[in-house]
């Protein structure tokens, strides 16, 4: 039985990340697909915020891209068991001014930030001892009149 459950569980989550199906969906967000590499989630037209889910230990969108001098909502939803972070600060950010932005999100909970920035591109990453070196680390690209969009991305680094 406990076999048979596994492997239902395994199939079940083969499928749903063949499909992209984005993890939640919060209203008018873009959302990226719910397993790390896969391709961006359903795109909503006209998004006006977008969605990070944070797993142990990865950000669910780890290439975002938004409009500068715009307010983006940017929600974030730990969908891990551990307490996770979405930093953007001087950290590996040399060439842009330091937005100064820390929301801390315990397992089952959402926080939510409001960014309006230059353009430019800036790191965002978890802060909690670890969870950077294990991977969880995103590039948000702020471009002028860029459309939003969020994306799994295996090296987000290279799509700068």
């Amino acid at each position: 039985l406990t076999l048979a459950l596994l492997v239902t569980m395994v199939a079940w989550g083969t499928t749903r990340a063949a499909d992209s199906t984005p993890a939640s969906g919060t209203t008018g967000c873009a959302v990226a697909s719910t397993t790390k590499g896969a391709p961006a989630g359903t795109p909503v037209a006209d998004a006006k915020c977008v969605e990070i889910d944070m797993f142990d230990i990865y950000y669910g969108a780890n290439l975002v891209t938004i409009p500068s001098n715009t307010d983006v909502k940017i929600v974030l939803k730990n969908d891990g068991a551990a307490q996770h972070t979405f930093v953007i600060s001087d950290h590996n950010n040399k060439d842009v001014k330091n937005p100064n932005i820390l929301v801390t999100v315990n397992p089952g909970e959402t926080g939510d930030t409001t960014i309006n920035a230059p353009a430019g591109t800036y790191y965002y990453w978890c802060d909690i001892p670890g969870h950077e070196a294990a991977g969880m680390w995103g590039i948000l690209k702020i471009e002028d009149k860029a459309p939003i969009s969020a994306k799994s991305d295996d090296k987000p680094k290279d799509d700068k």
